[in-house]
């Protein structure tokens, strides 16, 4: 991952040396995501600055600022004005995907976290606590929400580093909520093409940083399937 502007040092990719301590915290999240899934708390920007917090607890950044706080956060200048990208260079000089601008976030994010908070509501009045989706279409309804989370998480491109992880945590919070398995893993990255192009696809870049989800509805659709099988 490369940003094509920072105010601060640049953390595009996890040491890889950190990557055991990484899997190891993001194992220890689950579990308590599970303990909790039952009580459906309302799903909060909170949580997942706090997911981020402890999916990085032990590792060295490049900015302490940089865990658990969003790009465009006015209170770390290093933050103000830090973009983000994936992918190679493009005539206009940006990477081929970039997440939202440092200085458009906070609105999307809180339209973000209001429409999860109306979309969880809908469905936990629907779907019985502790119980999986009874009927096809709730199953659709669970995994094309968690798709559509996911993917909007990765179009918005929140932190300096460690979106791809928070953005299946999203997912994986969904599928525990509703007695489903988690069937994305967090760390490392899912080895599936598929899953990596869909991923691709939900970022979008100026000027409309447009994204497009419905690739990752069915990547999730099959890895759903997939956790199903016997």
């Amino acid at each position: 991952m490369a940003g094509p502007n920072w105010a601060g040092p640049n953390w595009a990719d996890d040491d890889p040396a950190e990557a055991p301590l990484i899997a190891g915290n993001c194992a220890d999240l689950l579990r308590d995501l599970a303990v909790t899934a039952a009580q459906r708390p309302p799903p909060t920007l909170f949580d997942v600055r706090q997911w981020h917090r402890r999916i990085y607890a032990g590792c060295v950044p490049p900015l302490a600022c940089y865990v658990g706080n969003f790009r465009g956060d006015a209170r770390y200048a290093e933050l103000v004005d830090f973009e983000v990208g994936i992918g190679t260079p493009m005539p206009d000089g940006l990477p081929e995907k970039v997440g939202v601008w440092a200085r458009d976030l906070q609105p999307l994010l809180d339209a973000f976290e209001q429409g999860l908070q109306r979309a969880v509501a809908v469905l936990d009045t629907a779907l019985p606590v502790g119980q999986p989706p009874a009927t096809v279409d709730e199953l659709d309804s669970v995994v094309r929400l968690a798709a559509e989370v996911h993917g909007e998480w990765l179009r918005l491109h929140p932190f300096a580093n460690g979106n791809g992880p928070t953005a299946r945590v999203w997912a994986a919070s969904l599928a525990l909520r509703y007695a489903l398995p988690v069937f994305v893993q967090l760390k490392p990255r899912p080895d599936d093409v598929a899953y990596v192009r869909a991923a691709k696809r939900s970022m979008g870049r100026p000027p409309d940083f447009r994204g497009h989800h419905q690739e990752a509805f069915a990547v999730f659709a099959h890895m759903l399937t997939l956790s199903l099988l016997p």
